[in-house]
């Protein structure tokens, strides 16, 4: 992996935690994917480091089509001038500086749409691009009092749960597998607001290896059916 790999891993969103460490101290997984940095790895500051590890380990906990995207996403960032390189970092720092919800509501958007065929997609673009500023702006505001209206609907079992469970949720849901959480979502779909909740209990209290049966619905695993 290029260095430009790591630095571009480094710069997108990570939620683990990582430690500085000496060349020597990195397994040899960890060597192999930082292997380019290597000369370079005793002149690097706590900081540097962590983030390089960190980009690693998210790189090595993909899988094979996200790690594709990320090589196609590199491939356009270093086909970059200067100026869009610059802009993009803009964005990447608002969407930092965005309320969670608000970021939870594009991220369900951006699903939606590429769950859509291609040629729909293409539609849509070719409409976005047609339009005027003001009326981006009335579009994106529309979509989004659409978005909240349904959020509410679709999020009212949340106040089924303990402030506590409500927040331990995220960071659980965070830590399953991408193919984990797309199941998990599938199987919310097909439950009512009690059954939301219970499962969302149930998956709490699991350990990690019992919250796969919970989330496939699994009739030998522990939790609700």
């Amino acid at each position: 992996m290029k260095p430009s790999t790591l630095v571009f891993l480094a710069l997108l969103p990570i939620c683990v935690g990582a430690h500085a460490q000496e060349w020597k101290e990195l397994d040899e997984t960890e060597q192999a994917v930082l292997a380019p940095w290597r000369s370079q790895w005793a002149e690097l500051d706590g900081p540097q480091r962590d983030r390089l590890l960190e980009g690693a380990e998210r790189w090595q906990n993909m899988t094979p089509d996200e790690q594709r995207q990320v090589r196609q996403r590199l491939k356009a960032w270093e086909a970059m001038t200067p100026d869009e390189r610059e802009r993009v970092r803009g964005r990447m720092q608002r969407w930092e500086a965005m309320p969670e919800d608000r970021r939870e509501q594009l991220r369900q958007g951006l699903e939606r749409l590429r769950a859509l065929p291609p040629e729909q997609r293409e539609l849509m673009r070719k409409r976005w691009q047609g339009m005027s500023p003001a009326e981006r702006r009335a579009f994106a505001e529309g979509v989004q009092a659409a978005q909240g209206a349904r959020n509410a609907r679709n999020l009212r079992w949340l106040r089924l749960l303990e402030p506590a469970q409500r927040r331990q949720l995220r960071p659980m849901v965070e830590s399953l597998q991408a193919d984990q959480r797309q199941a998990l979502r599938e199987r919310m779909q097909s439950l009512d607001d009690a059954g939301k909740a219970d499962l969302a209990r149930a998956l709490l209290k699991a350990d990690p290896e019992n919250r796969a049966a919970l989330i496939t619905g699994d009739p030998n695993g522990p939790g609700p059916r």
